[in-house]
């Protein structure tokens, strides 16, 4: 399954074992059975009925989203809300059946990189088709809900959106003599890996200063994008080369053979923060688990710093990422699920019931209550999505439909890397064989 930044888990029933390497071209045949039957979004408008809602999460998410559909039902006492949430890995194999079958629920979420895997096939509802008045994006600047666009169609609003940090102990930092966050309006890679270093050498045995992030999809875009390439350009191709994601695989290396970074022997892929029993002070966090990270560690002062740069980056390498909200296509109660969707992105509950749960709402007005509420931990979020956002961010392109399961690229090299002992450029070179035949296939 997948943790709550994304970073794929080890289960017997893997999502790789429903779409196999060639993920987005899987998904597209199961998604065919639903394309070119779009129905219409409109209709006379009356909200009533049932809408079945999906979305991903752990145990916490679940009950926190239940609670808020159900207030739902409070607000249009005709309107039944039928939730059905899972656990990431579960929730993405059971959404593709769903669409394969004709029977995707009537609003859902969808990972930002499986998105144009969807719209391809015609399974997503252009919301500007909606009854008039059903759905009010008006708080939201329009120059955002223009860019959510799928070539050029409406189809796919986004719920929520989180961008990637740095999480640093200050506390375990503290513990061994060292003062202070580094400023972050300057360091770069190497000063990022000094502190590492700096930890580890203070901490002793069974300390390091950061567990290896080398498989973390998420953090490798940070990467490529800071060299200025993309992963995929707006035509759909492959968008760095070779030694550019080679460079983030060596860094992390690097770390491991001096000490800063916990080895993959050590960590038995178990890298995220709740996983690896404070034995580090760094991590490259989603701001979207920053609140889960500072639960679990009561006691330990957790601050968030801006990425370190690499020395050649321009200024547009920072990017968000988005929890799509789509309706479906086949929907047969458009405007209650157009009205919920509005719920979903306007409703100022959502600001006490969510929160901050599954990252920054792209209603500013949300948002804006959320910081009202005052909450430490939230307002270390907020401020940091603020100090990124004050960044210019140049376009970042989704990945084509055959590349929706390009994260796999970086999973599985790494683990060929780590944990199988291949040469760096060999494993880099073949992985990226294997995407480009994932793309030729269509």
């Amino acid at each position: 399954m997948y943790g709550p930044q994304g970073r794929r888990l080890t289960t017997p029933m893997s999502r790789r074992g429903v779409l196999g390497l060639g993920g987005g071209a899987a998904l597209a045949g199961m998604l065919a059975a639903c394309s070119g039957n779009s129905a219409s979004g409109g209709g006379d408008g009356e909200i009533g009925g049932t809408v079945r809602f999906a979305w991903w999460g752990n145990a916490q998410r679940q009950e926190v989203y239940t609670q808020f559909a159900q207030a739902f039902s409070e607000q249009e006492p005709e309107v039944t809300v039928q939730v059905e949430p899972a656990e990431y890995s579960a929730y993405l194999d059971r959404i593709a059946v769903q669409a394969g079958g004709r029977d995707l629920p009537d609003v859902f979420w969808l990972p930002a990189n499986q998105v144009t895997s969807y719209a391809a096939n015609d399974v997503l509802l252009d919301v500007e088709t909606l009854p008039s008045g059903v759905l009010d994006l008006s708080a939201i600047p329009a120059d955002q809900v223009d860019s959510w666009r799928i070539d050029g169609v409406l189809n796919a609003l986004v719920y929520s959106q989180y961008s990637p940090a740095i999480q640093i102990d200050t506390t375990a930092l503290s513990d061994v003599g060292i003062d202070g966050v580094p400023d972050d309006e300057s360091w770069d890679w190497d000063d990022f890996m000094a502190l590492a270093q700096e930890y580890a050498d203070a901490a002793g045995d069974g300390n390091w200063g950061i567990a290896t992030q080398a498989s973390f999809y998420q953090h490798a875009h940070m990467w490529i994008r800071q060299q200025g390439a993309e992963v995929f350009d707006q035509e759909g191709n492959i968008g760095f080369d070779e030694a550019v994601l080679a460079d983030w695989y060596q860094f992390w290396q690097n770390g491991i053979d001096a000490g800063a970074v916990m080895p993959p022997e050590i960590t038995a892929g178990q890298t995220q923060w709740t996983q690896t029993n404070h034995q580090t002070a760094l991590y490259m966090v989603q701001l979207n688990q920053f609140a889960d990270n500072a639960g679990f560690s009561q006691g330990h002062d957790l601050q968030l710093a801006k990425y370190p740069v690499a020395p050649s980056a321009g200024e547009d390498y920072q990017f968000h990422y988005y929890t799509r909200i789509p309706i479906s296509a086949v929907t047969e109660n458009a405007a209650t699920a157009g009205a919920f969707v509005d719920y979903m992105l306007n409703d100022p509950s959502g600001a006490e019931m969510v929160g901050l749960a599954s990252g920054i709402p792209v209603n500013p007005d949300v948002v804006d209550a959320i910081r009202d509420l005052g909450d430490e931990t939230d307002l270390k979020i907020i401020e940091m999505q603020d100090r990124i956002d004050q960044q210019p961010m140049r376009l970042r392109p989704e990945p084509p439909p055959a590349g929706a399961d390009w994260q796999s690229l970086i999973e599985d090299t790494a683990d060929n890397i780590f944990n199988g002992g291949q040469p760096i450029g060999d494993a880099v070179a073949a992985g990226m064989a294997d995407l480009q035949r994932q793309l030729d296939r269509g």
